[in-house]
């Protein structure tokens, strides 16, 4: 009867299982006398090593203080973690001056510890210095720097000399383990010659196809599909052979098919992207261009990094995208800018060109991030248009404005009757005419004032003014009105605020376009509250009323122009005040937000930079 590969293994295998369980316990024997003799003295090299190892990381982390204040960084923080740090060194070092074992030993602990009172003394006075005498302390021989080196020296030779005695006691087992398992040794040799003839014709049977399918497989992970393993039996290692080519065959289908589908896939993205008639790139995680387009290489002078490029200088991007990249890169966080106010201008071959950024990370399948894909949107039509827009309204309203006001004039001097009696109905349509030319004055004003800020025509004649002051007379300037209405205003008591640098009179306008706007939407009977804060280089002014709030979905639109809440809107609003609150903060070098809760009332917060003396 013919026997499987499975019962010829097995009955190689039983000579063999029946001596590894006689030998196997003399083994574990002798092995358990052999540690327990050499465990002490490994154990105390050991521990001597691992003393060295900490003081060695205690060592760095202190000249890594001294290496931070020259630097530049904080002095304080630096001193902490100095003193942190010798903590653990002083410990270590007392553990080895605990456990010194080896001859010779003693002496470089003995350096090491005179080394040590010399390094903390130097360490000590080092933070109470110039930095021109910190750096010549550091740097000097004998000084810092060099005593660091000597200690490191001297932990190491600690270190090698534990170690180097750990290794011969090793050697030592070894030896005499090689001596003791000679015998046993020997009886597997015995052993060996009885099972011989068996194992012979199993061993040959079982390796000759195996090392055909391992050379083949190592061919086939070099990248060589082309294999084949001949099938000289019909047990187990034959039908393994006949599934591995199975398997070779097919790896060499999908591979061409994964080619033509990549390659195919390659040039299709890469087609699409230089489709694109604005700058495309795309960077990989370190920041490194991997795609552009045409129009990406013509504006920003960029590559994409290949093999034959790597030694190029990486690209920079424009300075206005440098953080918008770094913080996609690093936090996942897209940039997507919608104002005119967030273009870039780029110049190239002889002409400007206004973009607006788009910076969108890119991500695998588990949130990883990947790289990031910059797209530069060509809006210098759009610009141009939108100049030509202000500039048509400024002229318009301009034109519009001087017969307007001999309108207002006239209708002003009827009222007076100054050129005769009137009847009660031409009263009423005159003050109607007149309450209607005051509001298209008031609305032309307005667009004025928003294309002379918006074109940057209207310089701001800065100086350092009080905050508190500021909002005391934007206060009493609406108190009247507030009065009337019978809202309580009031300003917040105000101390020890910087100045900021303001045109007062542009701040002024926007102080009252906020204080129209609480009064205007808040019932009688409210609050509204004028505070001032301090902040990191500015000063927060704000306006929170107790008025009708506004809807979550209409909060990012407040600030457009002509924008009135649906449902809120008051006789009288144009839908320009909050435009140019925003354009003046703006103007400022500032910012202005706006916080709501429908039903519980609004805030208004205009951040203002400090003043700094010239």
């Amino acid at each position: 009867m013919k026997l499987s590969l499975r019962h010829r293994i097995l009955l190689t295998l039983l000579p063999w299982l029946a001596l590894l369980a006689g030998v196997g316990g003399g083994a574990m024997v002798l092995l358990h006398q052999l540690g327990g003799s050499i465990d002490g003295i490994l154990r105390e090299n050991y521990a001597s090593v691992i003393y060295m190892e900490r003081l060695k990381e205690a060592l760095e982390r202190i000249d890594s203080s001294f290496t931070l204040v020259l630097a530049g960084q904080d002095k304080k923080e630096a001193k902490k973690a100095y003193d942190q740090q010798w903590l653990p060194y002083m410990d270590n070092l007392r553990e080895e001056q605990k456990n010194v074992t080896i001859p010779g030993e003693g002496d470089l602990v003995q350096q090491l510890t005179e080394l040590t009172k010399i390094y903390r003394q130097q360490g000590d006075a080092f933070f109470d210095k110039q930095l021109a005498e910190q750096n010549k302390d550091y740097f000097v021989a004998g000084g810092l720097a060099d005593l660091f080196r000597q200690i490191k020296d001297l932990a190491d030779r600690i270190l090698r000399l534990n170690q180097e005695n750990m290794e011969q006691a090793a050697r030592d087992a070894r030896l005499t383990s090689q001596r003791s398992i000679l015998g046993l040794w020997i009886g597997l040799a015995v052993a060996a010659a009885l099972s011989f003839a068996l194992a012979w014709r199993t061993v040959q049977a079982i390796l000759r196809p195996i090392r055909a399918m391992t050379e083949s497989a190592q061919a086939i992970g070099g990248g060589n599909l082309d294999q084949l393993v001949s099938v000289v039996s019909e047990d187990e290692l034959g039908k393994l052979a006949a599934a591995f080519n199975v398997m070779a065959r097919q790896l060499r289908e999908f591979r061409q098919s994964q080619k033509a589908r990549i390659l195919r896939i390659q040039q299709t993205s890469q087609a699409t992207v230089n489709a694109f008639p604005h700058p495309v790139l795309v960077v990989d995680h370190e920041g490194q261009v991997t795609i552009a387009n045409p129009a990406a290489r013509r504006m920003l002078g960029v590559l994409p990094q290949t093999k034959e490029s790597l030694a190029t200088v990486p690209w920079q991007p424009p300075e206005p995208l440098r953080q918008p990249l770094a913080q996609a890169l690093r936090e996942q966080r897209d940039y997507l800018p919608a104002g005119f106010d967030q273009t870039i201008t780029l110049r190239a071959e002889g002409e400007e060109h206004t973009f607006l950024p788009r910076i969108l990370a890119i991500r695998d399948a588990d949130g990883h991030i990947l790289g990031a894909a910059v797209l530069l949107e060509d809006v210098t039509r759009f610009r141009l248009l939108d100049q030509v827009k202000s500039n048509l309204v400024a002229t318009v309203s301009h034109e519009l404005k001087t017969p307007l006001t001999g309108i207002r004039l006239a209708v002003h001097l009827l009222l007076e009757e100054s050129v005769g009696p009137l009847s009660s109905k031409q009263m009423e349509l005159l003050l109607d005419a007149r309450d209607n030319a005051e509001r298209l004055l008031g609305m032309i004003d307005n667009l004025l004032d928003l294309a002379r800020l918006e074109g940057g025509v209207k310089r701001l004649e800065l100086r350092p003014e009080q905050p508190a002051d500021l909002l005391r007379q934007a206060a009493e300037a609406m108190r009247h009105r507030a009065e009337d209405k019978n809202i309580e205003l009031t300003v917040a008591p105000l101390d020890g605020l910087p100045d900021v640098a303001v045109d007062p009179e542009q701040i002024g306008r926007a102080l009252y376009n906020l204080l129209d706007n609480a009064l205007r939407y808040t019932n009688p009977g409210g609050k509204i509250r004028l505070t001032a804060s301090a902040a990191q280089g500015a000063v927060v002014l704000e306006v929170a009323d107790t008025g009708q709030g506004i809807p979550p979905a209409f909060l990012p639109h407040v600030f457009e122009r002509f924008f009135r809440v649906p449902g809120q809107t008051q006789d009288g609003g144009t839908g320009l005040g909050l435009a140019i609150v925003r354009e003046i903060a703006q103007a400022h070098g500032g910012a202005v937000t706006c916080e709501s809760r429908l039903g519980q009332g609004t805030r208004f917060t205009l951040t203002l930079p400090i003043w700094r003396t010239p």
